[in-house]
């Protein structure tokens, strides 16, 4: 039974709380945390009424039963989070964004090197049905080479321009859109692309929600090592037809196209067919394959490695809205 420490309180955390309870058989939440006593105590209930309650994550680190801690912190504090939990000998699975720049990355990575842990990235929808089964199609060659890969993961924000707190300034969100929710197609993209990113472009702009600092809306070109083309659009100013987010990959032998349960494949010369997947949780699926990794001693399927990936691609499509040119990624 692997001991958990829930590290932030807040809307994610919740999802994440969820999928702790229904891990009843393999993982227990043991201790919480939040600057909010109020937050962390209501956590606790959520979770059973067992759990410790602390208002510093060092001290849960330092103090609480746990062999794991699960990090659902802003963005500017994913760092100093893993960092602590991987020298204290904790496995880490840590929210999206894995940090905010490239030193931070490298800060993590001796980290868990050093504390010999599991470290793994909060990439939710590379376990949603679909994509699960578009990987393996892929696998099997389903497609051939592939020549493109668009993602995407947009829909209108409709929480209070007040409530945006840390996620308004630039300094603790790291960005805009892009590295939040934009963080989900960017890591969707590589993952199905599975080909190192060579080249990124991007434009943003401000559509909506006029009190960010940063953009709330996104698009970025990528071109990667085989010669494949790449797209990534992300957006809290307006909705998208079918659901927030979706896939398209298109091959020489036909094209993929899907979200959640759902994936149409249609090869080239016959019509389309239309999957229906068994429902799955993505968020409960993914703490369950982090539970495992643990208990086999086995690599997550997106570790910090993973996660840092992203971060570049992310960190150089805003240098290409700076500066307004295409950026190399090697």
């Amino acid at each position: 039974m692997l001991k958990v420490g829930l590290i932030g309180c807040g809307d994610i955390a919740r999802v994440h709380a969820a999928g702790w309870l229904s891990l009843r058989e393999k993982a227990v939440v043991t201790a919480v945390s939040d600057v909010v006593e109020d937050a962390a105590r209501a956590m606790a209930q959520r979770l059973g009424g067992e759990a410790a309650v602390f208002t510093d994550f060092h001290r849960l680190i330092a103090e609480a039963d746990v062999d794991a801690i699960d990090i659902c912190l802003p963005h500017h504090l994913h760092r100093e989070a893993i960092v602590a939990g991987a020298r204290a000998g904790k496995h880490v699975i840590c929210e999206k964004p894995l940090c905010l720049n490239l030193a931070e990355a490298e800060e993590i990575a001796a980290a868990v090197r050093a504390g010999g842990i599991t470290m793994m990235c909060a990439h939710n929808q590379l376990f949603d049905p679909a994509v699960q089964r578009a990987r393996e199609m892929l696998a099997d060659g389903a497609l051939g080479n592939i020549f493109f890969v668009r993602t995407c993961d947009c829909f209108r924000h409709t929480k209070p321009l007040s409530e945006w707190g840390w996620r308004a300034v630039a300094s603790t969100m790291g960005g805009g859109c892009l590295i939040d929710t934009g963080y989900h197609p960017s890591y969707l993209l590589l993952n199905l692309a599975g080909q190192e990113p060579v080249e990124v472009s991007a434009v943003s702009g401000r559509y909506h929600i006029s009190t960010l600092e940063g953009e709330d809306s996104a698009l970025m070109i990528v071109k990667f090592a085989n010669g494949a083309m790449g797209e990534v659009l992300t957006s809290w100013a307006w909705d998208w037809p079918e659901g927030a987010w979706q896939f398209h990959i298109i091959g020489e032998k036909g094209q993929l196209f899907g979200r959640g349960r759902r994936l149409f494949f249609k090869p080239i010369g016959w019509q389309p067919a239309s999957l229906e997947l068994p429902e799955r949780n993505s968020f409960a699926a993914e703490l369950e394959h982090f539970v495992d990794c643990i208990a086999t001693g086995t690599q997550p399927l997106n570790t910090h490695i993973h996660g840092t990936r992203v971060l570049r691609l992310i960190l150089g499509a805003y240098e290409s809205m700076r500066e307004r040119k295409v950026v190399s990624l090697t």
